[in-house]
């Protein structure tokens, strides 16, 4: 919404605060008829703007304006706490926004949520397919644009998505001293029995034991904070219940205080306080955590706050979902992205968030382990970051949970020998000298005639 601009007058329909509140409560009315539907129902934003007009005369026009005019009239009557006005706002932003753009937006109405196929409890998405819509404003207006992350792989999908030509496109590793990190994949357990969250063995109870062993033993050699992420939150629910049953959390809590992520944000707010606080005194803690979850997102878990970080599972998004098949029908027709190359694409980028949690900077130092076989192929290994790849040897590709937490041992005792700020100059860091010297400068012109 931000970037629809209002070139046009306000329409003479609805310029009068008397017509404009009387228009707005035929939209209201409109929305409810639409919302008492006994099956799923999926149209175009073209095609809703029709139904509109047919049934209660409403045109495309004066829709376009109605944030604009909602917000111009509340400014008007001086109305500062907008709480009682939040659900107006919701549907002026929704009827702008389906007169605005035609394409690249679906709408789906469902009777009921999927957790409840009984209870009526309708629910109207207005969902975008094609994120090029958000940026092509910024491409517009800047002559140069550059699109930086540490977790952009694989570089290639992204033109595709967000419809552009780069004229430079490239991926650079980290400048380290030391091998600060230590990614390796656990393929199986100390009993040979292969771990993988997909769904045909998910309810395995010997990959459930296998995945709940791996904490206990990384949690007794690592020390400080350790951070899990799981696939879902049904996932992480289904998990912890038969690490109850089999006794893993009375094995885990002999060694660190145990934190889990839930979906109330307050709760997860408090887990996180506590989380820190045993850190910083020392005691050590675990933190439970969903991929796509707040965790995973913008917190960062920095030196002590996070030595290892645990991937249980590939991060696949729930594809039996409208909105995801909507977006990937529309993926298909517009830009030929399969959809295989779509879900595994977003799947390792979510996977690549999580394990980046423990590495803020040339300082620190974080094992990452991904506890899935699947971790292994080489259509998964070839879309984790550059900085990840690197590090990742041939030889740590298919580790028992023994064999990971010797290695585990091994490094982080040499990870704890002294390490200055010397020890990293003319490597990882340069002093003014070193940066203007003449042999730095012929590096960094190679570099970028290479780019």
């Amino acid at each position: 919404l931000t970037f629809v601009s209002f070139i046009e007058a306000v329409p003479g329909t609805i310029r009068t605060a008397e017509h404009f509140v009387a228009f707005l409560k035929r939209v209201v009315e409109y929305i409810k008829t639409r919302l008492r539907v006994q099956h799923v129902v999926q149209e175009s934003p073209a095609g809703f703007l029709r139904d509109i007009h047919i049934k209660v005369c409403i045109d495309r026009k004066p829709l376009r304006f109605t944030a604009e005019r909602l917000s111009s009239l509340i400014r008007t009557l001086e109305i500062s706490d907008l709480t009682d006005f939040s659900p107006l706002v919701t549907v002026s932003h929704f009827a702008t926004l389906v007169s605005t753009y035609t394409k690249g937006f679906t709408i789906i109405i469902e009777p009921f949520e999927d957790r409840a196929p009984t209870v009526s409890n309708p629910i109207l998405y207005f969902s975008c397919l094609d994120s090029s819509i958000a940026i092509k404003p910024v491409f517009n207006r800047f002559q140069t644009v550059v699109i930086t992350s540490g977790t952009l792989s694989p570089l290639d999908m992204y033109p595709k998505i967000l419809d552009f030509h780069p004229v430079i496109m490239t991926s650079f590793t980290m400048t380290l001293a030391r091998p600060c990190i230590l990614p390796m994949i656990v393929s199986k357990g100390n009993d040979q029995v292969a771990m993988s969250s997909r769904y045909e063995t998910r309810e395995d109870t010997a990959v459930i034991r296998n995945y709940g062993n791996l904490l206990v033993e990384v949690a007794a050699a690592v020390p400080d904070g350790i951070v899990c992420f799981f696939t879902s939150y049904l996932y992480l629910e289904t998990i912890v219940s038969s690490w109850y049953d089999q006794g893993i959390i009375d094995q885990l809590q002999r060694h660190k205080l145990l934190f889990i992520e839930t979906q109330d944000a307050a709760e997860t707010s408090l887990a996180l306080i506590n989380y820190i606080k045993a850190c910083d005194n020392g005691r050590g803690a675990v933190l439970l955590s969903v991929a796509r979850g707040k965790v995973s997102e913008g917190i960062d878990f920095d030196h002590h706050l996070g030595r290892a970080v645990l991937m249980f599972g590939i991060p696949y998004v729930y594809t039996q979902s409208r909105i995801l098949r909507a977006r990937l029908e529309y993926l298909r027709d517009q830009f030929q992205i399969r959809e295989n190359d779509f879900l595994t694409f977003d799947a390792m980028r979510h996977a690549a968030q999580c394990l980046g949690r423990c590495m803020r900077g040339k300082t620190d130092y974080g094992i990452m382990i991904l506890a899935d076989k699947r971790f292994s192929r080489a259509d998964k290994r070839s879309k984790l970051p550059k900085w990840i790849q690197e590090h990742l040897k041939d030889t740590n590709c298919n580790l028992s949970t023994e064999e990971c937490v010797q290695i585990s041992k091994r490094w982080l005792r040499q990870m704890a020998q002294p390490f200055s700020r010397e020890d990293q100059l003319g490597i990882s860091l340069l002093t003014l000298e070193q940066l203007q010297s003449e042999d730095m400068q012929k590096k960094i012109q190679q570099r970028a005639q290479a780019a």
